[in-house]
């Protein structure tokens, strides 16, 4: 598989082909710089339960990460008591706060457990499945790919390799059975492997490939903000003027009042403006690699205007005899629902493709009230 190419994924994602997301030891101790998981990006992994991704960990990276914030607690535990202890030599008139507060110090035989528990409770949150590496690979098929320098092997130091070809071969073993995954790792090794591996793709950024899962909805929200923000701008006008085509495509039916017989014929119908309608709900309809499909609800003010034409029955004849005619405008707010289709997806460049007026939320009829004959606008 190609090592990243992001339009790929995007049409893998928008059809549900990538089922799974993992992350290397080395994406999680870059931002785990407190040693207690709470950074804010990896937590927002636990974001893919919406999208129906399993977050999983081989455990492999699960020890080390484990280990690493052990040796990190530690060292700070250490840190801590032995800068009391160098402080209580200074200041020996407060030897009994120094000791009083070094008794409150966790017990150094407690760190371990510590880190145990921040990381399950990482694991419980996010919804991290951890992988089993148990035979995931052969020692001859292992021992066969360090000698033939085949990745994750690769260098001088291709001994320090070992964890990483274990891993990726457990991860490899669950993306046969499940299906493609998207490895996140600064490590050329899990790159080359993930190359040659036909279920993993790799990458070495978690913001951009956590944003591949989500591209859709921010640039929805970014369609839907506008029409608030700029009411006269790009989106805008293309809503007002999808209805408008709707509008001029439509034979209304014409409801009045009179106290004689009349018919009507819609002279003019004009979609005045437009306001956004929804929450923060998105209605995303559909998706691939380029486009998203959305709906929009909005309330729109049309102005219509209509010109009647009255008579009566002459009793003589029966024949209808006009009585001439009059003109009436009336404006009214109507709910539309606009199917938008935009693309660009991945670039600078959102272009809208298509907007086209649910045809079960058109504007079908228009209620003129009472119309008098014969009228003529008062003078100022």
């Amino acid at each position: 598989m190609p090592i990243y190419d992001a339009d790929e994924l995007r049409g893998l994602i928008a059809e549900g082909e990538i089922v799974g997301f993992t992350l290397d030891t080395n994406i999680i101790d870059g931002l785990n710089t407190n040693g207690n998981l709470d950074n804010r990006i990896l937590l927002s992994v636990e974001n893919l339960k919406t999208k129906k991704v399993a977050t999983i960990l081989s455990d492999i990276v699960a020890n080390e990460v484990r280990a690493h914030m052990t040796l990190r607690h530690a060292a700070s535990h250490d840190q801590l008591a032995s800068t009391l202890k160098a402080y209580g030599k200074i200041w020996k008139e407060h030897a009994g706060i120094v000791e009083e507060l070094g008794a409150k110090l966790a017990p150094a035989d407690a760190i371990g457990a510590h880190a145990e528990a921040l990381f399950k409770s990482f694991c419980e949150k996010v919804g991290i499945e951890i992988v089993s590496s148990n035979e995931a690979i052969g020692v001859a098929e292992l021992m066969e790919r360090y000698f033939e320098n085949r990745p994750p092997f690769a260098g001088a130091d291709k001994k320090h390799e070992f964890p990483d070809a274990i891993a990726l071969a457990g991860l490899d073993k669950w993306s046969q059975k499940h299906g493609a995954v998207l490895a996140v790792s600064k490590d050329k090794g899990w790159a080359a492997y993930c190359k040659d591996s036909e279920y993993l793709y790799c990458g070495d950024d978690l913001g951009k490939a956590l944003a591949l899962f989500h591209e859709d909805e921010a640039i929805v929200a970014q369609c839907l903000a506008s029409l608030g923000e700029e009411p006269d701008g790009d989106f805008a006008d293309e809503i007002l003027a999808a209805i408008q085509r709707d509008v001029d495509d439509l034979d209304f039916e014409v409801e009045a009042s009179a106290f004689m017989e009349w018919d009507a014929e819609v002279e003019e119908a004009v979609v005045e403006s437009i306001e956004y309608a929804g929450g923060q709900e998105q209605r995303i309809v559909a998706s691939d690699a380029q486009s998203v499909t959305f709906l929009v609800p909005v309330n729109a003010k049309v102005r219509i205007q209509a010109g009647f034409n009255f008579s009566i029955r002459d009793s003589i004849d029966n024949d209808y005899v006009s009585l001439g005619g009059s003109m009436k405008e009336v404006s009214l707010d109507h709910r539309y629902q606009v199917t938008v289709t935009i693309s660009g997806k991945g670039s600078d460049d959102i272009e809208i493709d298509d907007a086209v007026v649910n045809p079960a939320t058109r504007l079908r009829a228009v209620d003129f009230g009472h119309v008098e004959p014969f009228y003529e606008p008062e003078l100022d």
